[in-house]
């Protein structure tokens, strides 16, 4: 009945869902391996092409050097968070789901919690893993840097948050679009595609750049001056890509309450 139905209860059905649908274990697979994956190649080239001089400067970025896998990741994440709502429309669970919980919000916030829950979890471990191995790369060669060392434990968090931000990105833009193609179309151009386009326009729209996902996501889980880098703040890329999120999740839980499955 309907006076059964909780939240904790549909956060319940909703893990079920997630974890029973092998689109998950090949999706978050896959991006824990690009992040471990592509620390190896990485962080072997920086080492054969960084000097000691240079990263006691600091005019490398060692921590991130290790993290750069997040590039690819963020694929992969994205397509998870897509297919969570539009993988429901494509069989045509989403009738059911909704006619259990006809309030329909209750489902949306369960499914964001449950898939940043797990996308956290997992991508803080793979970033972890990916830092530590990058590190020994690197630190066989001197140009390495510890845990403990100024922002590297920040960034390995913001790397996990991140990526578990395009994940919901990739949710939010499922809800409002409802077709999978399209939503991963669009959240491949906004990650992806924008950069790109920006960049044609040159110190026109720098500016701007800096706000794009993508670039946030490398100020996040860099260690690197931003006089260096040319990012926004950690601080500030946190506070753009919760803005992100909210945006587009009002407008995605606006969208599921006004139109018809």
């Amino acid at each position: 009945m309907a006076g059964d139905v909780t939240q904790a209860r549909v956060m319940r059905s909703e893990w079920t869902k997630l974890r029973s649908l092998r689109s998950t274990q090949w999706t978050m697979g896959l991006a824990v391996l690009l992040l471990i994956g592509l620390a190896v190649p990485l962080c072997i080239s920086a080492s054969h092409n960084w000097t000691v001089a240079d990263a006691q400067a600091g005019n490398q970025d060692p921590v991130y050097q290790s993290l750069a896998g997040l590039l690819l990741a963020q694929v992969a994440v994205g397509v998870l968070g897509v297919l969570t709502m539009t993988g429901e429309y494509a069989t045509g669970m989403i009738r059911a789901t909704l006619g259990l919980v006809p309030r329909r919000l209750p489902v949306l916030w369960a499914k964001a919690a449950v898939l940043a829950g797990v996308t956290f979890v997992a991508m803080l471990v793979a970033s972890l893993v990916s830092f530590l191995i990058g590190q020994a790369i690197l630190g066989s060669h001197d140009v390495g840097v510890s845990l403990s060392s100024d922002g590297a434990a920040r960034a390995i968090l913001g790397a996990a948050f991140y990526l578990t931000a395009i994940a919901l990105l990739g949710l939010t833009l499922g809800a409002l679009i409802r077709h999978t193609a399209g939503a991963v179309t669009a959240l491949l151009g906004a990650v992806l595609g924008l950069p790109l386009i920006f960049s044609m326009f040159g110190e026109r729209l720098e500016s701007a750049q800096r706000y794009l996902p993508a670039l946030l996501g490398n100020a996040i889980s860099s260690t690197s001056p931003a006089r260096l880098t040319d990012l926004v703040s950690p601080g500030r890329a946190f506070v753009m890509l919760c803005l992100y999120i909210a945006v587009l999740g009002v407008a995605s839980a606006y969208a599921l309450t006004r139109r018809d499955v």
